[in-house]
């Protein structure tokens, strides 16, 4: 036998593990990149045929349908701000997702925890009941052809030519047309943000604060006093939401804040129209239980 034949023999069993060890572990031990928190992107659903409202002859079934058909793209819209709300609250996300998140809420980028601040008092759910009060009054229970041609149910403009449909008593000059949507959802979530950014209705997202801070629920009605710019009503539009909202039993309201309110009326040769325009985009039988309200529990209002 040759004097090196065992040296051989032992290089022969040995040689797998030394490839092994030179070829392969380096690889298995490549660090997996970590995931980045991002901005989480709005949901999207599938497009739904809007229900012919207006062939709907009972008045009681037709509010009724019309309030389940909206409510469960509320609840939808309402889980997924609150779930963004709890990411923004906990400090989920980096620096690049709270600025996307701040440039979709309108805040400017400054220091990360101005921008939290500020989101936590924007990204918050919207109380049901005051929804369900508008959708129903700016599409007139479903039946309006915004509604029913263009999914849109709470009346946003849009500004681009061809966007939307032109309404028929557009006043001469303006530019303005009814937003189309692709899906009922759509118009919900753009009409959400709408509330939740617009400069106009910073009032609707300061009363919402109050009731965060308090801890209580939110009330549709109380919020709504945040709304005299929704509508060139002003308060009137306001009281119209909160007795649709009374008349209806959309919420309990152990505080009153549904109570009537008289509105003292100008004299009709000094009566200025002041609102702006913040539908531009960047919507006497209740139901025996009204729609959940969300919870004051979620994270305080900053």
């Amino acid at each position: 036998m040759p004097r090196h034949f065992p040296l051989l023999v032992l290089l022969t069993v040995v040689s797998p593990f030394i490839t092994l060890h030179t070829v392969l572990l380096p690889r298995w031990n490549v660090p997996i990149p970590q995931e980045t928190p991002t901005a989480p992107a709005e949901t999207a659903t599938e497009e739904v045929e809007v229900p012919d409202f207006a062939s709907i002859e009972s008045v009681r079934e037709r509010k009724s349908q019309f309030f389940d058909f909206i409510t469960q793209y509320v609840e939808q819209r309402n889980q997924d701000l609150l779930a963004l709300r709890k990411r923004i609250y906990n400090r989920e996300l980096d620096d690049q997702a709270l600025e996307e998140v701040g440039h979709r809420y309108r805040v400017k980028w400054t220091h990360p925890e101005e921008v939290r601040a500020k989101l936590l008092k924007k990204v918050d759910a919207v109380p049901p009941s005051l929804v369900l009060a508008q959708a129903a009054l700016e599409s007139a229970w479903g039946t309006s052809r915004f509604a029913a041609k263009g999914n849109n149910f709470f009346g946003q403009w849009c500004h681009t030519p061809g966007c939307g449909m032109v309404p028929n008593r557009r006043h001469e000059g303006a530019n303005h047309e009814v937003q189309i949507f692709e899906t009922p959802f759509d118009s919900v979530a753009a009409y959400m943000r709408n509330l939740n950014s617009h400069p106009a209705y910073r009032g609707f997202r300061e009363k919402r604060a109050e009731l965060r801070a308090q801890r209580q629920a939110l009330s549709g009605c109380y919020v709504a006093q945040g709304l005299t710019h929704y509508s060139e009503m002003g308060d009137t539009y306001v009281e119209n939401v909160k007795l649709l909202i009374r008349s209806n039993r959309l919420e309990r309201d152990p505080q009153g804040y549904c109570a009537p309110i008289e509105i003292a009326q100008e004299p009709a040769e000094t009566a200025v129209e002041t609102a702006p325009e913040p539908q531009t985009l960047a919507i006497d039988q209740a139901p025996q239980n009204p729609p959940p309200t969300p919870a004051p529990e979620s994270p305080p209002a900053g």
